[in-house]
Parts: structure tokens; C-alpha cells; sequence
């Protein structure tokens, strides 16, 4: 449940600054007419996520679908985590680029329209493909209700969002929180990395190779943790820089 809640709250979070930052960098550029198209595009996104997830969560599609999909979102997501590419300030500084570029053309609404729905649309996916992977690990009940606390949560964020766009710069537990992702997104490598290997076609001699960093192996817990090691020493490689320009 904890996990969850962590994962879609995360996610959630992660969202709701980008709409805020898009939203604020339209109103100072005098692109308020805009803003009608960041509600649909978001709402399109989700909407779109949600029926992908299912679509995927089917036992109708073949496992390699979703294995490959699932690699690829989980490996963005510690890139990201890598990179701290989601963090509150380098947010507002790509969104802010991105209305500067192209808030005054004539397919603004267009454009507009199309990043809210990216946004949203993978957001949604991650937080969906995160949260099969913890049904999958334990009880799957209460992982849905994690999720909802989450959406719930999420929503009083929403109110309070002018607030927190202010402040989120304190928020330190945002990007701590990349660490908890990171661990979650390894894991749904080396799970993903399973799945496929499991798929028709596939020489199990492969699959018997890999077998002991891999989910129920030997060396499992000692592959997340040395993998680990990667996102940690980036967080801090962050932390030291911004200690560092603060001091100065």
C-alpha cells in the first residue's frame, strides 16, 4: 500500500507541477487563451493512459508488449532520476522554453494541446505500469487502495498548487523521493528483463544465465543494490552542486 501510494503520488506530483508550470509561464506571456488547452490535453492524456494500461493489463496482449513497454518507461524513469530532470526548477525552465518558442504561432493551441497530453499521457503510464508491478509483488487490494489515498492526496496538491509552486523549491522530499522511484524502476527492469525472456522464442539457456540477478535469483537484492549506486551517487552529485551555489 505504502509503495503505491508513494509511486502514484509521485507521479501525480511530478504532473501537477508541469501543468503549473505551463499554466504560469502562459499567463506571463500573455498566453491566457490558451490555458483551456492545457485542461484538455491533460484530461486527453490521462484519459488515453488509462485505456493503454488496460489495454496492456489484458490478457489478451502478449506479454512482450508490455515487458518492452514497461523496460522502456522504467528506464526513462532513472534517467530521469539520473539526470534530475524532475526537479521543480529544471521543470519550469523547459516549460518556460517551450511557451517562448512557440506561444505566438498560429498552431499554439495545437502544440499547447499535444505537451499537456504527452505530459499527462506518460505520467499516466508510469504511475500504471508502476503500480502493476507492486500488485504484482503484494497484496494487489491494497495496493489500489495506496493508489487512491494517492488520488486523493494528489487532488488537495492541486488546490494548494499556487502555494506549492511558490515553495516547492523546499520540497526536498520531491526529489528524494527520485530515489524511491529508482529502486521501483530497477526492479521493474530486471522484471521486465524476465518476462521477456519467458516469451516463446526465446532460448532458455538465456533465461537460466540471467537467472540469478534477476527477480527470485540469488544475487537479486545484490543487483538493485549495485545498481542503486547510480541514481544515489547523482542525487548527491545534485545536492553537492546546489550546496555549493548556495554557499557561494
Amino acid at each position: 500500500m505504502f509503495d503505491s501510494f508513494v509511486v502514484v503520488l509521485r507521479e501525480l506530483a511530478e504532473l501537477i507541477l508541469i501543468i503549473y508550470a505551463l499554466v504560469a509561464a502562459l499567463r506571463a506571456g500573455h498566453g491566457g487563451r490558451l490555458i483551456p488547452w492545457v485542461a484538455a490535453g491533460t484530461l486527453a492524456g490521462l484519459g488515453l493512459a488509462a485505456v493503454v494500461c488496460g489495454w496492456l493489463l489484458s490478457g489478451t496482449v502478449d506479454p512482450r508488449w508490455t515487458a518492452g513497454l514497461t523496460l522502456a518507461l522504467a528506464l526513462g524513469v532513472i534517467v530521469m532520476a539520473c539526470t534530475l530532470l524532475a526537479t521543480a526548477r529544471a521543470i519550469q525552465e523547459r516549460v518556460q522554453g517551450f511557451v517562448e518558442r512557440y506561444a505566438g504561432m498560429a498552431v499554439a493551441p495545437f502544440v499547447v494541446f499535444v505537451f499537456a497530453l504527452i505530459a499527462a499521457l506518460r505520467e499516466g503510464l508510469e504511475a500504471g505500469l508502476f503500480l502493476r508491478m507492486v500488485a504484482r509483488m503484494g497484496d494487489a487490494p491494497d495496493a489500489v487502495i495506496g493508489a487512491l489515498l494517492a488520488i486523493v492526496c494528489a487532488a488537495l496538491l492541486t488546490a494548494a498548487s499556487r502555494r506549492i509552486g511558490v515553495r516547492v523549491g523546499a520540497l526536498a522530499a520531491f526529489r528524494g523521493s527520485a530515489l524511491l522511484l529508482s529502486l521501483l524502476a530497477i526492479q521493474m527492469v530486471l522484471g521486465s528483463v524476465q518476462e521477456v525472456l519467458h516469451a516463446p522464442g526465446i532460448d532458455p539457456a538465456l533465461g537460466l544465465a540471467l537467472a540469478p540477478i534477476l527477480p527470485d535469483g540469488v544475487w537479486y537484492a545484490w543487483t538493485c543494490t549495485a545498481l542503486m549506486l547510480i541514481p544515489m551517487l547523482y542525487l548527491l552529485k545534485g545536492w553537492w552542486s546546489g550546496a555549493g551555489r548556495t554557499g557561494a
